[in-house]
């Protein structure tokens, strides 16, 4: 029995063996008649038939990992507030959360009078101010944030919108009309020569006015209240503009524009002795609007009328002057004075000495100048004087 078996087993492996040998003489042959070769193409003639590539199918197998066992979503975690905190709600909407109901109610007046009162003008009032919304005090609810005092305003205060603060003020102004102007002509005058009759006044009024903002936007134009004319009454600028055509200075026989008469007034010339030696009318191609007399240094000057003393000082090239107002319009202008013996607003008398011809170094010899002026404008004197 033993030897039967090594006998099979014997005759299993030539057999075997023989399969294998015949497996490899098979492939040798095919080897070699290029059917396992591969064929290595670019590109193939297009009357060539090209054979149709084979579909290639790839299972690929992924074994899915365990899936996980569902948990529960975390709950958020909780805002922590102080013990008697509140919530400012807002329109029906809770803004933000404050430490309590005390600290709530001065964070919003405290926001409500800086909102009031900032940016006021030097002449504007603050009238009334209010919040713009609906508010409310209530328990917390745990939406909204919580905010410390100061956090809590300096937020408002960056964004007015979130509380808008509705004020009214009042503006004070003063106004300042347009003067009006007429323009005359003034026959006692040369041409070329402006004469302001007066500079005129405009009207001034004091107005009232109330302005609406909203946070810190004027969202209303200035409403007047109340409008009062202040000072004085308006005046209108009148202009006079010379049209005469006037004879030279030191014309022996010349036509003159007239004055008024004099009425009761005699007028004398206003120094003793002296030569005249320069009138009224044109000199070097300027106007000369008086008479000068050539006199010594220290002679006495005189007044030409009664009247009263209306200016005495010094007035630019004219040197110290004296101005008497006679009445009626008609005032005397005396230059050149020197030592004067009379004070502002005092009367003096017809031949009274009221100063002394002085020397001055910018004239060339010592002279009075006279001038006599009727309504403000100069006139020749020497048609009021006796000749």
């Amino acid at each position: 029995m033993p030897n039967k078996r090594k006998q099979g087993r014997r005759n299993f492996r030539i057999l075997l063996l023989a399969a294998i040998g015949a497996v490899v003489l098979i492939a040798v042959v095919l080897f070699a008649a290029g059917k396992l070769r591969p064929v290595l193409s670019l590109s193939l003639p297009h009357t060539q038939e090209q054979t149709a590539p084979q579909a290639v199918e790839i299972a690929i197998t992924i074994t899915p990992s365990p899936t996980p066992l569902p948990t529960a979503t975390p709950r958020p975690t909780a805002l922590a507030y102080p013990a008697n905190a509140v919530t400012l709600v807002v329109n029906g909407s809770p803004m933000m959360a404050l430490s309590n109901r005390d600290s709530a109610e001065r964070m919003l007046s405290e926001y409500l009078s800086i909102c009031a009162n900032e940016n006021l003008g030097d002449n504007e009032r603050l009238i009334r101010a209010y919040i713009d919304a609906s508010l409310a005090i209530a328990p917390v609810d745990g939406s909204v944030e919580y905010l410390p005092y100061e956090e809590a305003k300096t937020r408002l205060l960056a964004n007015r919108s979130l509380l808008p603060v509705v004020r009214t003020t009042e503006l004070v102004t003063l106004e300042t009309g347009t003067v009006e102007a007429m323009t005359l002509e003034q026959p006692a005058l040369p041409v070329g020569t402006r004469f302001y009759r007066s500079l005129g006044l405009a009207e001034h009024r004091l107005a009232l006015r109330e302005i609406i903002y909203k946070s810190g936007i004027a969202v209303s134009d200035a409403q007047t209240l109340v409008s009062t004319r202040v000072g004085s009454e308006p005046g209108m600028r009148i202009e006079e503009n010379g049209t005469a055509t006037l004879p030279d200075a030191f014309a022996v026989e010349a036509v003159y524009p007239i004055g008024k008469d004099a009425g009761e007034l005699q007028f004398i010339a206003p120094c003793r002795g002296g030569t005249l030696e320069a009138g009224f009318g044109m000199r070097d191609g300027q106007m000369h609007y008086g008479v000068d007399y050539a006199l010594r240094a220290g002679a006495a000057i005189l007044a030409p009328e009664s009247g009263t003393v209306v200016f005495c000082g010094e007035r630019g090239d004219y040197g110290l002057v004296i101005e008497i107002r006679h009445g009626n319009g008609f005032v005397s202008r005396l230059t050149h004075c020197a030592s004067p013996s009379v004070v502002l607003d005092q009367h003096v008398y017809r031949g009274e000495q009221i100063a002394l011809l002085a020397l001055e170094e910018n004239e060339p010899s010592p002279h009075l100048h006279y001038e006599l002026l009727i309504d403000s404008i100069p006139y020749n004197p020497l048609q009021y004087l006796p000749q």
